[in-house]
């Protein structure tokens, strides 16, 4: 699969997002694609498939395993990536966002937007937050979004920084509607199976 970095930016933005088409891909595949835009090329291993997000997951040991399902996701316009994202659960009522990259071509015409909403739109509303770490430079698109900086958050440095400091990022979240249980029995209560993606 071509992963567009000649993309044609010559679409128009509006246009592009109605041809967005999402995918799940795997997660090797995935961290192999985002390394030119995470910078990672030599370290692409280093990606972990998971990330705790400062005592956030909330499973530990052989639940991890059962329960945690991780979704990276690409989208494609015209047959060619243009976006990542990846989306997991971090507990039985919230998600974690990790990374999202456009292509420097595509970005501010709402295809961020766009996967992220499709990423989590995989999940029912019983997970009704949804945690994401943002760069402070990223903070007021995403506020644009729904999401808000986690009360309390003190901004933090990137482990990796950048050269001649370090990047400072801070958690945000953003609450999503969560629906009242149907007349039927609860799919959400406590111990009760819940769905999430295969």
């Amino acid at each position: 699969m071509n992963t567009g970095h000649e993309a044609a930016a010559s679409a128009g933005p509006g246009a592009a997002r109605d041809r967005l088409r999402f995918q799940r891909i795997d997660f090797a595949l995935w961290r192999q694609e985002i390394a030119p835009l995470w910078h990672m090329e030599g370290a692409v291993h280093l990606v972990a498939p998971l990330v705790n997000g400062y005592g956030q997951l909330q499973y530990c040991g052989r639940e991890i395993h059962a329960r945690v399902r991780h979704v990276p996701l690409a989208a494609e316009l015209d047959g060619v990536r243009i976006a990542w994202t990846s989306i997991y659960n971090i507990s039985d009522e919230a998600l974690r966002l990790r990374g999202i990259y456009v292509l420097p071509e595509w970005r501010s015409n709402g295809v961020g937007r766009a996967i992220v909403a499709h990423a989590i739109s995989l999940w029912p509303a019983g997970f009704g937050r949804v945690f994401l770490y943002a760069r402070l430079g990223n903070v007021g698109r995403y506020r644009r979004w729904g999401f808000e900086i986690v009360p309390g958050h003190v901004p933090r440095s990137h482990r990796t920084g950048i050269e001649g400091g370090q990047e400072r990022i801070v958690q945000m979240m953003l609450r999503r509607a969560v629906a009242a249980p149907s007349g039927g029995g609860d799919a959400h209560a406590p111990g009760a199976a819940r769905w999430l993606p295969p």
